[in-house]
């Protein structure tokens, strides 16, 4: 009662809002209020009896509350300022890095204006269920205008209850304008610089780390420092089966803005350095996934409200393109090592998928790095595979390549190469069944990759 008294009289004009720094082991209840005042959260795991409760540390009118909780866990919560009071609610928290745990979540982009065709958008992610989200930016027409972060945050956590119940996580992007009424919304991640721009964040055995396409990334700057120290931490832990990066300019775009050249220049080849798996962006208002560049894949998903474009000519890193809104959902199976995507247009239907394998198999020796393992792009395949030994292996190497019996159905000699750019070919060059197979190089350590062709 006495926690109680203390809180003023004010009513909740916004929120709640989840985010997360450590999303393992807290949660951040975001909300605004109409006048100063101490809010407070009650909350406890599904299932019990005992409520628990934090509260803000001083009197506000922008509340950011973070609550300690066990990882991978369901959460009921209520929201209460005064006699206001919003709830319950309900959220997961993530599994403890490296953590083998099935999740899923979504991910979309440029939501900006059209706020019917956003709410679409908004409407297709909560049928999907997902723990968190993902935004790559651009999330209002103009970022100086508190209007317009009103109605996007109105229709998150008012008119539909999807960042009640899933924190967001989010790329900063050119209509958002850096704005200090966001950073005043939300609180994010930080970065050992003590600011939101940029970080990451782990959620299970996936890593994952957004850049600011829209501040300094030269390798002078702190953002570029950041970016070189967490890829190298985390590229070289075993732990995690993928990195995935989040910036809203894209790194390969067929749309109208095209291929922001700086960034690239400056980053792309910290991507590639580090083994990072995908990169979801923005910018361009269509939906594009590339070709591995590299070992990297590119997602341009810019489909959630911003006007569409329309592209007519796709440039050759195009897997393929769509002019549309629409959204991503991811689903990880940790037993399978296994990260599937799919695009739902804007009738909810899947356009196009998209499935990531990492998985250990009993000969390769889990203790090597990233950096000393063999890679395979795609993988699964249908037409072919790039499979490329590690810069740390030298000399002559026969690669060699086995179906599930066990037998062998194809071997080559490397010479200088590092790659082999296998078509799914025996070594009579019949076309092989989809299937699973076992790549490795002889000699060399205990090391191999398993390949699937589908057809």
């Amino acid at each position: 009662m006495f926690m109680l008294a203390g809180l003023c009289f004010a009513g909740i004009v916004r929120g709640p809002l989840l985010s997360a720094e450590t999303p393992h082991e807290a949660m951040i209840v975001n909300f605004r209020t109409a006048n100063p005042c101490v809010g407070q959260v009650k909350f406890r795991e599904t299932g019990t009896t005992d409520w628990r409760f934090a509260s803000d540390s001083k009197s506000s009118t922008d509340h950011a509350i973070e609550i300690a909780l066990p990882a991978y866990s369901n959460i009921e919560y209520v929201l209460l300022a005064d006699s206001d009071s919003i709830g319950p609610h309900f959220f997961w928290t993530a599994p403890e890095p490296g953590v083998m745990k099935d999740f899923q979540f979504c991910s979309y982009g440029d939501s900006r204006d059209w706020h019917i065709a956003h709410a679409v958008i908004i409407e297709h992610i909560i049928s999907c269920d997902p723990m968190f989200v993902t935004h790559s930016g651009d999330m209002v027409g103009d970022g100086n205008d508190t209007g317009d972060w009103d109605t996007y945050f109105e229709l998150l956590s008012e008119d539909y209850d999807i960042a009640r119940t899933a924190p967001f996580f989010y790329a900063m992007g050119n209509h958002d304008r850096e704005s200090d009424y966001f950073y005043d919304a939300v609180r994010l991640p930080q970065n050992p610089s003590g600011t939101e721009e940029y970080g990451s964040f782990d959620w299970g055995r996936i890593h994952f780390f957004f850049m600011n396409s829209e501040i300094d990334y030269s390798i002078t700057s702190d953002q570029y420092e950041f970016l070189s120290n967490d890829l190298a931490d985390a590229s070289a832990n075993p732990d995690y089966d993928f990195l995935i990066g989040l910036v809203h300019r894209p790194f390969y775009s067929s749309g109208y803005h095209g291929r922001e050249e700086n960034m690239a220049i400056s980053l792309e080849p910290l991507l590639v350095a580090n083994n990072v798996d995908l990169v979801l962006q923005g910018h361009d208002h269509i939906y594009e996934r590339s070709h591995p560049q590299d070992g990297v894949i590119y997602i341009v998903t810019g489909g959630g409200g911003a006007p569409s474009s329309t592209i007519f000519w796709w440039l050759s890193h195009c897997a393929f393109g769509y002019n549309f809104f629409h959204h991503l959902n991811f689903r990880y199976v940790a037993e399978e090592h296994k990260l599937s995507m799919f695009m739902h247009n804007y009738d909810n239907d899947i356009v196009d998928s998209l499935i990531l394998i990492n998985t250990p198999i009993a000969v390769q020796d889990q203790s090597l790095p990233h950096k000393h393992k063999i890679s395979a792009h795609p993988n699964p395949f249908n037409s072919y595979c790039r499979i490329c030994r590690p810069p740390s292996w030298e000399g002559e190497q026969d690669i060699e390549i086995y179906d599930v019996t066990g037998s062998l159905v194809r071997k080559e000699r490397l010479v200088q190469k590092c790659c082999f750019l296998w078509w799914g070919k025996d070594d009579s060059g019949a076309d092989l069944p989809s299937g699973v197979y076992l790549a490795k190089f002889v000699p060399g350590t205990e090391n191999a990759i398993k390949l699937t062709i589908i057809k």
